[in-house]
């Protein structure tokens, strides 16, 4: 007890091994509250013991007391079971029944420690008590229980249990049997967690770098791991399992264990286990864990260490090798307390620095490190080394020489670096490099910078003006010489900046003298220097003391560096480059290839220079001479007569001079005498060189063909204008080519701006009156607008000629590159602003056609819709209803009858469309067959007199004089034109009334071997308007009377371009409610008669019997469409014909030749498949019955069912064709014609 404050403290202590060295532990505990429960517990219980045994043997007690001492006893029981199930950790009574152990007493600790319920645990060891032991666990526990009740022992063992939620937990039991050994026994055990050594162990085990892992010695089982130890456990609860499966995840010992080939003794040592690319390092000892002999593995992750040892040896190893192989060689020097220089290290880069072996290193130099040093040279670089190791820096450089091994002394440069050791120790590191060859390399740049100064001086050149040179960097001037006798060093001094300064101040362009001080002071040359220039150039015009008007010169300086001080010398040229750039300045201005003469003129001292020229006979053909003796030359020799007077006046220096100060360059022509005496044009430009020296350039060029061709050109273009203005900017004057004044070689009339425009006031009459003229014709107007649109512009005006106003339009644009022209160009548009109206007027009709066009096909395509839709909701309605009708065969029939009609009824209005298209675009062509006109009028009757008998309708049909039954002719086509006129005739006249079909044959017009047929075809029907009979053969037109009745409004159209395109003829006649006649007249070449019986099929049409003799064929189908490959299948079949279907050409080609003969009876091909299409398997199939000599009826099907598509499939060898969608009545007559 604590005597200050009273509270009460339990001391324990236990001996455990700490990192291998055992130490000793305290626990202390305060139990002051528990202490204080425990005594008032006391007083309670000894109370009533003390009451009772204190009243006197025989004495009666009250009821009232006995009363007051069983609740005494109930309370105090009540607190004690409560106590109980306070205690940490669990109490269980067992009684021992033979071999069996019942608990009959379980306290709340034990619960807390598995995790479960009460009723958990009941449920959980209702079999056997022992079953909430961890099953490994069980035989030991199980071993140690008996021993206790046999021998009455206390039983004192760890072992683990399976908590509630999945993981083990260790726990101790200590218990022991209670009373004497009998058949009916009782046994008490207590329960606890972990001790407060393993609470303890296992903080230090979480908190410590190494993971510790408990071992099962000999089951190899995980018995414990500490917290961080997840870095190896292959799952989240590794306890209990194999240590190889728990933390490497292998179902056998891992071959790297160390458990069997280390002695447990604590040591560390690696571990061989790479796979994750870590690195581990281990150790162990054996321990008894919980009365269990185990191992107690302690694994450290060395990864970073083992990695961070690798690198040191890789770096050690690389500085070892650089250090041993570094040209030039490295030294390292210990200088000592007494000042000696001792060597450590020679690199073998010394050793071949001085030209010996190692060993000869290490003899000669390996006691004194001075040795080699040579002896002019050993006091300063003491004193040297002396200096740099008082001075606290790292570095220093020495230069000095060495002695090599054959006695010769070498220049080398000592980069050292000083490290102090302790006690005042000092080593010096040091790296040498050969410096012979620089040496050398400099004594010849001396030589070199000595000579390139000597040169300078000594050839400066003719036209050299100032040469010298300077210390740019010490800015002095080092020598001058002034060629001008300008004393320029005694005027601007020796310092550098100030003498340049000073040479600027004869520049006189000021733009010139800034780029001169931006380029020679100090600052900017040494910053030249500095990117790399070496030579630096500018050319100015300067005026030298002594010079009156000034000259060109190119100022020069060279940049060298001085090899000793590393100074920066400029070595400094002027020339005069007067002549130089007056040339070049011609030439620039002036393309020698267009000019027979240039000239130098300098109108100052009257001298002239030809700089380039082709002479003749006639010119003057010295070089250079005197200007004023060249152009009297030129007037008295060459020049014509009329020119002379205005040319001399042109040329003379002051009219030069004043005319180029206002315009530069200006030209003059004149003509001259050609040496054949032809005339020639030649056209002088005047352009100033430098007016400041009064130096011109005259270049001459020859224009006569020129002025030719340009005569031609004004002749030519005179036919497409009236008027050419030229406007002539810098004199402010027009120039006017009339049309009449360039075909007759007129002279043009001049005027100036001002007046020409007060003139064309007078004529030109806009709306704006005399402000727009201005606006239009103003000079700054025009510049502005031309400014704005380079290319140039036009606008039309009205002009006032002989009393009427005629339209001229106005073009103007820039006459020259330069912008010094404007030219105008006047030409009348009367004609064609009328032209162009009746064009417009043209056009609008055309428009106004082209919307009553696109309003009729509009209307044609709201016709269309609705008749197009009418068929398919009846196709669709009636498949729904036949659908929903399947048991009603009548229903169903009827259904399906109406879908065929409709069906053919929107087949007809595709062909229409389909058909219209093909004339349009003329692609129709026509068969040339033999036809027999009684089997065409047959098949006519057939079609139409069935559908005149559905419509209540008379048809009567006759033939008349007819002579030549027999013609050549497209017979599909002529049942088209015919079907369609009668057709209309059948849908427009009401019930009750009469269509008669008339044939005759008329006299021919073409003559002998021709015979030509009228058809007329005339119903009582309800007519058509006069006004309509103008749009009848219109495309997409339709009477208003007749919305009621489907069709594509496409009929007539066809049927008049099918009669068009045979060279017939068609006429119509009609008048409302009274009926129509219409007349086709079409005549063809006379074919041969035939022998035709009276019984012969006249009409095509198969006998009914046809359908039975088709029973039992086989037919190949080349069908890609699956759905209609099934339905003509299903309906062949209803004929008893059975079907083989082929999705492509390759497919039924490879059939066809594997198949046996007779196999197949004919082959249906469908035309657009895959891979292979129906005409070339057709052409394939025949290619193939050449070698055989059979043939196989092969019918084409196909949507294209145009004449042109049935000649295509004839040429592919086909036999017959037949239209898709395919009607059976067809296709079964076609199939019995070939078959049977």
């Amino acid at each position: 007890m604590d005597p200050v404050t009273r509270r009460i403290y339990q001391v324990s202590s236990k001996m455990i091994d700490w990192e291998e060295t055992r130490a000793h532990i305290e626990y202390i505990v305060d139990v002051t509250g528990a202490q204080t429960k425990t005594e008032r517990y006391r007083n309670r219980s000894e109370g009533p013991d003390r009451t009772l045994c204190s009243v006197p043997c025989g004495l009666c007690i009250y009821p009232n007391d006995c009363v007051h001492l069983e609740t005494e006893l109930k309370d105090t029981r009540m607190k004690m079971e409560h106590l109980v199930n306070s205690i940490p950790g669990g109490i269980v009574s067992y009684e021992i029944q033979g071999k069996k152990a019942v608990p009959d007493f379980v306290s709340d600790g034990l619960l807390a420690l598995s995790g479960h319920t009460r009723s958990g645990y009941n449920e959980l060891v209702k079999g056997n008590t022992i079953d909430i032991i961890y099953e490994a666990d069980r035989g030991r526990v199980l071993s140690a229980a008996r021993s206790a009740v046999e021998s009455g022992r206390v039983m004192d063992i760890s072992c683990r249990i399976r908590h509630k939620d999945g993981h083990l937990v260790w726990i101790h039991i200590s218990g022991r049997r209670i009373g004497p050994k009998a058949d009916t026994m009782r046994f008490y055990a207590v329960f606890t967690g972990m001790s407060e050594d393993a609470i303890l162990f296992r903080s230090i085990a979480n908190d410590t770098a190494e993971r510790v892992y408990v071992i099962d010695k000999e089951s190899y089982e995980l018995i414990y791991t500490s917290e961080s130890a997840g870095f190896l456990c292959q799952g989240a609860d590794c306890i209990g399992q194999k240590c190889y499966a728990a933390l490497y995840g292998k179902n056998q010992p891992c071959e790297f264990c160390t458990l069997k080939s280390h002695k447990p003794d604590g040591a560390a040592h690696g571990m061989d286990y790479h796979e994750n690319g870590r690195f581990y390092s281990t150790r162990f000892r054996e321990t008894l864990w919980n009365g269990i002999p185990a191992y107690l593995k302690y694994v450290r992750d060395v990864t970073e260490e083992v990695k961070a040892q690798k690198e040191k040896e890789h770096i050690e190893q690389y500085f070892q090798t650089l250090v041993r192989k570094l040209p030039g060689g490295v030294a390292v020097v210990r200088i000592e307390k007494d000042g000696r220089k001792t060597p450590e290290y020679f690199s073998d880069g010394y050793a071949m620095l001085s030209g010996m072996s190692m060993d000869q290193v290490w003899k000669s130099y390996g006691e004194d490190g001075m040795a080699a040093v040579h002896p002019d040279d050993v006091e300063q670089l003491n004193a040297e080394l002396s200096d740099f190791m008082a001075s606290g820096e790292e570095q220093r450089e020495f230069t000095y020489r060495i002695k090599r091994g054959d006695g010769e002394y070498i220049w080398i440069k000592n980069m050292t670096s000083m490290l102090r050791r302790g006690e005042g120790e000092v080593i010096l590191y040091a790296s040498y490099r050969d410096l012979t060859v620089e040496f050398k390399e400099q004594e010849q740049i001396r030589r070199q910078y000595r000579e390139l100064i000597l040169q300078h001086y000594r050839t400066p050149g003719p036209n050299a003006l100032i040469v010298g040179h300077c210390n740019i960097t010490r800015s002095q001037i080092t020598e001058i010489s002034d060629y001008t006798d300008s004393g320029l060093l005694e005027c601007f001094g020796t310092e550098r900046d100030a003498f340049f300064t000073g040479i600027s101040t004869l520049i006189l362009d000021e733009k010139e003298r800034r780029d001169y001080m931006n380029r020679f002071l100090n600052e900017p040359t040494r910053a030249a220097f500095q990117a790399g220039k070496r030579e630096l150039e500018l050319d100015c015009f300067i005026r030298l003391p002594k010079d009156v008007r000034g000259r060109y010169v190119k100022f020069k300086v060279n940049l060298v560096e001085e090899p000793d001080t590393g100074d920066i010398t400029g070595i400094l040229t002027v020339y005069d480059i007067t002549e130089q750039t007056i040339a070049e300045r011609n030439l620039k201005k002036l393309s020698t290839s267009g000019y027979d003469l240039i000239a130098d003129v300098d109108l100052f001292h009257d001298f002239c220079t030809i700089l380039s020229g082709r002479f003749t006979k006639d010119d003057l053909c010295a070089k250079s001479g005197r200007h004023s003796e060249r152009l009297a030359y030129m007037m008295e020799r060459q020049l014509v007569p009329k020119d002379r007077p205005r040319i001399m006046k042109m040329l003379e220096p002051e009219y030069i001079l004043e005319r180029l100060k206002q315009e530069d360059p200006y030209s003059l022509s004149y003509s001259i005498l050609g040496e054949a005496g032809e005339i020639q044009t030649k056209k002088l430009t005047v352009s100033a060189t430098d007016l400041r020296l009064g130096r011109v350039c005259l270049a001459r060029a020859d224009i006569t063909d020129s002025v030719r061709e340009q005569q031609g050109l004004l002749n030519v273009v005179a036919y497409t204008f009236e008027m050419l203005g030229i406007i002539h900017l810098g004199s402010r004057h027009i120039t006017l080519y009339t049309h009449q004044a360039v075909l007759q070689v007129l002279e043009p009339r001049r005027a100036s701006i001002d007046s020409w425009l007060a003139d064309i006031k007078k004529k030109y009459a806009p709306k704006g009156g005399e402000e727009e003229v201005e606006r239009c014709f103003g000079l700054q107007n025009m510049l502005a607008r031309l400014e704005e649109r380079p290319g140039g512009y036009d606008f039309v005006l009205p002009y006032l000629e002989e009393n009427q106003i005629r339209y001229k339009q106005i073009n103007i644009l820039w006459g020259d590159g330069d912008h010094k022209m404007i030219c105008i160009v006047r030409q009348d548009v009367t004609e064609t602003m009328t032209a162009e109206r009746r064009s417009k007027e043209t056009l609008e009709q055309a428009l106004a056609l082209a919307e009553e066009a696109n309003r009729a096909k509009s209307d044609f395509l709201s016709s269309m819709s609705h008749d197009i839709r009418t068929p398919m909701n009846a196709i669709m309605g009636m498949t729904t209803l036949a659908r929903a009708h399947l048991d009603e065969r009548e229903k169903v029939e009827n259904c399906l009858r109406k879908i065929t009609l409709s069906s053919r009824h929107l087949l007809s209005l595709i062909n229409d469309i389909l058909d219209m298209s093909k004339i349009e675009q003329s692609k129709i062509t026509l068969n040339n067959d033999k036809v027999f006109l009684s089997d065409l009028l047959e098949q006519l009757y057939s079609i139409i007199g069935q559908q005149a008998q559905e419509a209540g309708l008379q048809f009567d049909v006759r033939t008349s004089n007819i002579i030549h039954p027999y013609f050549y002719g497209d017979a599909l086509r002529i049942n088209q034109i015919l079907i369609n006129i009668l057709g209309n005739a059948v849908k427009f006249t009401p019930d009750g009334g009469t269509v008669t079909f008339l044939t005759e044959e008329l006299p021919t017009i073409k003559g002998p071997g021709y015979v030509r047929y009228c058809f007329t075809i005339r119903d009582t029907g309800i007519g058509m308007p006069e006004s309509f009979l103008s749009h009848l053969f219109e495309p997409f037109t339709r009477n208003r009377n007749t919305e009621h009745v489907e069709g594509s409004g496409l009929g007539l159209s066809i049927t008049k371009g099918l009669i068009e395109l045979m060279g017939g003829e068609l006429l119509v006649e009609s008048r409302e409610r009274a009926g129509t006649t219409f007349r086709v007249e079409m005549e063809y070449r006379i074919a041969p008669e035939d022998n035709r019986g009276e019984s012969g099929d006249k009409t095509g049409v198969s006998t009914p019997s046809g359908a039975d003799r088709l029973t039992g064929r086989c037919l190949l189908v080349a069908e890609d469409n699956e759905i209609n490959a099934e339905v003509l299948s299903e309906l062949l079949l209803l004929q008893g014909v059975r079907t083989v279907v082929k999705t492509n050409g390759v497919q039924v080609l490879n059939e066809f030749q594997s198949a046996a003969y007779g196999t197949y009876d004919a082959v249906l091909m469908d035309i657009q498949m895959p891979e292979m299409n129906g005409y070339e398997a057709a052409r394939a199939i025949r290619n193939l019955e050449q070698k055989t000599g059979r043939h196989m009826p092969i019918i084409a099907m196909t949507a294209n069912a145009f004449a042109e598509d049935i000649q295509e499939a004839m040429k592919a060898g086909m036999d017959a064709h037949v239209a898709k969608p395919i009607d059976m009545s067809a296709l079964m007559k076609t199939l019995d014609k070939l078959l049977v």
